[in-house]
Order: structure tokens, then sequence, then C-alpha cells
């Protein structure tokens, strides 16, 4: 679903302000500016990348995935960011490595892949946001890996809790077990053990249909 070039220039001044004006301009002139529903893939492993995607309304979580259908959980995308792994994908005219998809509506400004490089010696912000994109998402990847090698499911899975709070801005998450299951790389059995036990320590409430973070 496409919106009038002027909706572009209204979501960059609010996500993007950092941005200077006549980068504005030429996103707002090449961009286009694409609604994806709820749970609807936005991007898919081994799928030709194409363009570069501006999130500026919603949430996006991006995956791992291998062939016998098994995820991993890696981040989520907020307005005001765009996939680092997407875009080195998109400057070498190459695949996806990921999964990405809405957890509620989301609106993404896609740019041509051309004005990855173009912009990059010709607008300092683009640069920077470019660069702190890699950087921030290469932070992320390590704490996937960290909490992989290193730490307990049962700490892995209050930080996933955590994260999806914070990126719906709520306490209630309501993903089901199984799809937490999936997501952490584990069994539904386990991780409802786990969240019985957070649920008697008083850190989450747990009902049929969504689960309530009560402690930080």
């Amino acid at each position: 679903m496409m919106g009038a070039k002027g909706d572009i220039a209204t979501y960059l001044g609010k996500h993007f302000v950092h941005f200077e004006d006549q980068l504005k301009k030429e996103i707002a002139q090449d961009g286009e500016l694409v609604l994806f529903p709820a749970d609807e893939l936005i991007m898919d492993i081994g799928q030709k990348v194409e363009q570069i995607p501006l999130i500026v309304n919603g949430i996006v979580k991006v995956f791992r995935e291998d062939e016998q259908d098994n995820e991993i959980f890696l981040y989520y995308l907020e307005p005001g960011e765009a996939c680092a792994i997407t875009m080195i994908c998109s400057a070498r005219e190459g695949y996806s490595k990921i999964k990405a998809i809405p957890v509620e509506d989301t609106t993404v400004v896609v740019l041509p892949i051309s004005k990855l490089d173009e912009w990059m010696p010709k607008y300092q912000s683009w640069y920077f946001f470019v660069m702190d994109s890699y950087q921030d998402r290469f932070e992320e990847l390590l704490k996937v890996v960290d909490a992989i090698a290193f730490r307990q499911m049962d700490e892995r899975l209050l930080e996933y809790l955590h994260k999806t709070a914070e990126a719906s801005n709520s306490r209630v998450i309501r993903e089901t077990q199984t799809q937490i299951a999936l997501e952490l790389n584990s069994s539904r059995e386990v991780v409802g053990r786990l969240l019985k036990k957070l649920e008697q320590q008083g850190v989450v409430k747990v009902s049929r249909t969504q689960i309530e973070l009560l402690k930080n």
C-alpha cells in the first residue's frame, strides 16, 4: 500500500531529524511508502534484496531460520532504524540472510539500493546512520551469541520478555509459549516450566493468552 510523497516527509521529520534537509528531500523523491500488515512477511531468507527499508512506524521482528524451520530471534527494528544485514545484502545485490516480520501494522520507506553507496560520501548524516546501524546490529548479534553460549535458558527467556515488552511499550506480552520456544530454539515444555518458576517468584503473571511482566 503506497502513500503520498508528503507522508514520507512527515515521517522523516519525526524519526530522522538528524538527516540533512537535502537528504530528506531526496528520500521523499526517490522513496516509496509501503504498509505491511501485522504478520505479513517483509523479508524472507534467500529473497533477493533490491531495496533499502527504513522503518517509520510499527515494529519488525528479525529472525534466523534453518532448513528444518527452527527459528532464533535476533532483534527488533523500530521507527528510525534500518536492518544493517539487509543493507549489507543490498550493497552487494545479494540475498537475504534473515526473516523479517512486523508484529503490528508497520510502515516502511523503501529506497533503491543504488542510493546506499551514492549517499555515503554525499551526506555525513547518512554515512553515520549506516555505520551506526552496522554497529548496533553487530552488538545485538553478539548478545545473541553470548546468550546461547554462556547463559542459562531462564536468563535468555527473561531477557526476551523484557525486549518484547520494551519494543511494544507494554508489559503485556501476547506471544504464545510455542512461539517463544521457537524463537529461543527451545521447547514449549521448557518455556512453560520456566514461566511457572518466574510466576512463583512474582516476576510474571501467566494466563492462557498472555504473559504480564510484574518486575523489571
